[in-house]
This record gives structure tokens, sequence and C-alpha cells, in this order.
């Protein structure tokens, strides 16, 4: 009989110790770090940690760290790395929003974020040879990340001065220095990032106030409101277990006269009392932030038109819109369904593309405002342009595989206006398979594109009154799409944005 025993885990060389320490999960590898003296040199090398660091820094292979080591830098960040792991963030800021990208920058060892901007050139205006009377102007937008100012900036210094959550590190507010001073209490913005706690599933319905809204998919969600400011516990997470790594805050305000603690004595002239400054504190908001999962704006064979895009929204400039293929798609809207049911019962009577009127005093999402008119920067050149010519392109490469036109396309936008805001839907096409199938266009200037019918959310300002309008989808590639406003009489254009171009430090 053989007496020979397989090894155990510490009778196997180091290099296979740590080999098989490399497949475990931060938590774990501290729970086998506390087995022994041994397992805990061994759950102590560096190499481990390097990995650790590199799966939240997506798209950027990075060097050692010049002065620390990987199990340093990455405790010196922790738990903050979600964020950078997750790129992209969308705030609830009032109507318009604000969408960032977040990165590691290994220059400076902070995590830090940017806000992500886009300029529309001056457009060309085009005749559109199916409807001579509809207007179409070109739109190649110019995106990139305002540079000026970050919207968040994470370093050692800022979790040094981390304050309040007495007895909770993950309850402090971290201030961030964001303007380069040399951190003195001075004039000027402040600002402090939080961490949040989900709110329970079991008591969220559709008329709870939460972000991201329902509208965008989302393992968690966190409440918009707070009598305290969000400075109770039931934010806050305790534990890392209750941690949300898919949302957090960030809590802004002026701040005059400021001083280190709140109020300081001057010394008055000979003879004369001291005098009391006090910090003068105004205009304080919170903003709620929160991402999408990476899956549901990533393109794949059976659904590319997935992503973030950017379009065109007239008078209002350029907006952010996530462009999702639900699986599963919720049902529609109400005042959707109510559009939806008008059309199909006019197309069953006539031939028209008209639908109902939009409310009074509305606005097409991406059409002609009376205020804003985009005729207002009409030139006279209507030859076509190099943005057409990328339109005849995009239409050229496009696969003709009718397997992939299925199920239904939702666009929500991630920064939004007075009229339609953030976190709303602005157009849907409830299904580019057959049944929605309008046509494939045979005119030159979207010959071959497949056109679909959506409905383009529209609203009066202050979001009052909105309601759906009958629209058209137009399909030019996965990159590009168009959104014919039949009622408003207008074409506007969506672009696809490759976030992850703006994730890598320079």
């Amino acid at each position: 009989m053989d007496l020979r025993q397989d090894p155990t885990l510490l009778g196997l060389p180091t290099e296979l110790i740590l080999q098989v320490l490399s497949y475990l999960s931060l938590r774990d590898l501290l729970s086998v770090g506390r087995v022994n003296k041994f397992l805990s040199e061994q759950a102590m090398d560096d190499s481990l940690y390097r990995p650790l660091v590199q799966e939240h820094v997506p798209g950027t292979d990075l060097d050692a760290p010049k002065d620390s080591t990987w199990r340093e830098l990455y405790i010196r960040h922790h738990p903050y790395w979600f964020i950078p792991k997750h790129k992209l963030w969308f705030a609830d800021t009032a109507n318009t929003g604000k969408l960032i990208i977040a990165r590691y920058n290994h220059r400076i060892d902070a995590i830090e974020a940017y806000a992500l901007v886009a300029e529309r050139r001056q457009p060309t205006f085009l005749i559109w040879d199916y409807k001579p009377d509809v207007i179409i102007h070109t739109f190649s937008p110019r995106i990139q990340l305002d540079l000026n100012v970050p919207i968040m900036r994470l370093d050692k210094y800022a979790y040094e001065n981390a304050t309040g959550g007495e007895g909770y590190r993950l309850r402090k507010e971290v201030p961030m220095n964001l303007f380069q001073n040399d951190g003195r209490p001075v004039p000027g913005l402040y600002s402090r990032l939080m961490l949040s706690l989900p709110w329970p599933k079991r008591i969220t319905s559709f008329g709870t106030p939460v972000w991201p809204p329902f509208t965008l998919p989302g393992s968690t969600r966190v409440r918009t409101d707070s009598p305290s400011g969000f400075r109770g516990p039931s934010h806050q997470p305790e534990r890392l277990s209750q941690l949300s790594t898919t949302t957090f805050r960030t809590r802004r305000w002026l701040e005059f006269a400021s001083r280190q603690n709140g109020i300081r004595l001057t010394h008055g002239a000979p003879g004369m009392p001291d005098i009391a400054q006090v910090n003068v504190r105004v205009g304080e908001e919170v903003s709620t932030w929160a991402t999408l999962p990476e899956e549901a704006y990533t393109p794949t064979p059976d659904k590319p038109f997935r992503g973030i895009f950017c379009g065109d929204y007239a008078g209002h400039g350029c907006e952010f819109l996530a462009v999702l293929q639900p699986d599963e798609p919720q049902p529609l809207p109400y005042k959707a369904e109510i559009t939806m049911s008008i059309r199909e019962r006019l197309d069953s009577m006539s031939s028209t593309e008209s639908w109902s009127p939009p409310p009074a005093g509305s606005e097409a999402e991406g059409g002609a405002n009376p205020e804003t008119n985009a005729l207002d920067t009409v030139v006279s050149d209507l030859e076509v342009s190099a943005a057409d010519e990328t339109t005849r392109a995009e239409l050229a490469a496009t696969p003709q595989d009718e397997s992939i036109y299925h199920g239904r396309i939702e666009a929500v936008k991630l920064t939004g206006d007075p009229n339609v805001p953030r976190g709303e839907y602005t157009f849907i096409a409830p299904d580019i398979g057959p049944s929605g199938l309008v046509r494939v266009a045979t005119e030159e200037m979207f010959r071959g594109a497949r056109v679909v019918k959506s409905l383009g959310h529209i609203a009066a300002r202050g979001f009052h009154d909105d309601g759906y309008m009958a629209s058209q989808l137009i399909i030019i590639s996965p990159n590009r799409l168009a959104q014919y406003w039949e009622t408003f009489g207008h074409v506007s254009f969506y672009e696809r944005v490759d976030i992850d171009q703006f994730t890598k430090v320079p």
C-alpha cells in the first residue's frame, strides 16, 4: 500500500503558493493571512496586489509605483477603487445632469474625474430628397474632457483630512483639493466625496426618489432626498459589505472668510475689542452619482446599437444619452402606449405619417425651438458636407445582417435640458424588427438605412405636459443614428462616443 500522501498547501513551493493565492479575492486573501505566520507572510507578497490594482484601472497597463509598493498603493485608495473601475458616472443635478469620466492618474497618484463635454461645430443644412421641407443639418460634435478643473480628486492628503463619521471610516467625508492650492483654507468652492448606502429594494417602488432612475439599469439605487443633507446613518455605510460600489455622492458649497476652526479672533487696534470672524457657507448642494453596468452600453454582435451617444439638441446644444437594447424591456410608458395606439389606429385607416400634434409650448428633442431656432445658424452653402460623407460611409459599411434587427431600442438621457431632463427617455423604438419596419431608405442621403417606428419624448419647459410624438428612427449604422421628428419636420443625429479613449492618462 502506498503510504505517501498528497502535499498540503504549506508543503508546496513558495512559487506555487503565490500562484494559488493570486486567484483569491482581497477578502479571501486577508482571511488566509490570518491562518498562521507563514501564510500571513505569503499573503503580504507585493506581487499579489498588482492585479488587484490593475483590475480597477481599465485600459491602462500601470508601471510599478515609484514611491510605494503595490500593496501600499492599493491600501491607500481602498475602498475608492470602484470609481475608476466603472469609468462612467452621471449625476442627478437638476435638469441638466452631468457626465464624468473617472480614472486613476499615476502621475500624481490620485483618483480623479473630469466632465465630458461636447461642442457642436458649425452645421451645414442639407436638402432631403425624400422630404425636401424637412430640416436637416449636419452633426459632427467635438467631444473632449474639460481638463480645466476636475470634478473629483482623491489623493493621500484628501484621505488624511477626511472628517465626520466618528468611529466609522466609511462614513467620513473626504475633502477634495480641486484647485491644487497649498491646502490652506481659502475662500472659494469646496467639495467633499461621500460613500453611499443602497436603498433597500423591498421598500423601493417606481414612486421612490432614487438614483439611478428606473429608466436605466442598476444593481443598486440610492435615495435622492434627505432632510439631514445625507448626514445620517440611513445614507452612509458602516461596513464594507454595506457599501454601494455603483453610486456615491459629492457635497459642494461656497465659503467666504474661511478659517481652519470656523471662528477666529482677530486682534483689533489698541484699546479696541477683538473681532470674531466667522465662516460664511452658502449654496450647499449634494449630487448623487451613479454608473451603468458596462454590459448595458457595450455593443455585442447580437445587439450592436448599445452604447453611449452624443445627440444634437438644437438650441440646447449637445447632450449625452445611453442607447440601450434591453433583454427584458419594461412596459412602455403610459403616454407612449397611448401615442402608439393612436398611430396604429391611423395607420389602419390611411397611409398618413402624421401623429397627433404635440402639447402646446413643447419642443422636439433636437427639433426647432421657437426661442432658440437652429435656423439662426444657417449657412449659405448647401453642398454635401464631410459629415454627410461620413453618413454615407457608415451606410456603406453597415452589415446587412437582418438578424441584428430585433427587439427594442431605448435612448435615455444622461444629461438633459429644461424641457426633458436627465434620466428621462428621449426616444423609444418599440421594435426594430419586421413589425416596426417603416421602410428601407432608397434616397441618396440615407440609402440602405433601416427606418423604424419610434416615439419621441417632448415636453414644455420645466418638463410640463410631457408626451410622446410619432417619430421614425433611422438606423444608419451601429455608430450613428438619426431621429425624424415627424410633426416638427426635423431630423437630428446621434453619434457614438468612445468612452475608453478618455480613461487613459497621457
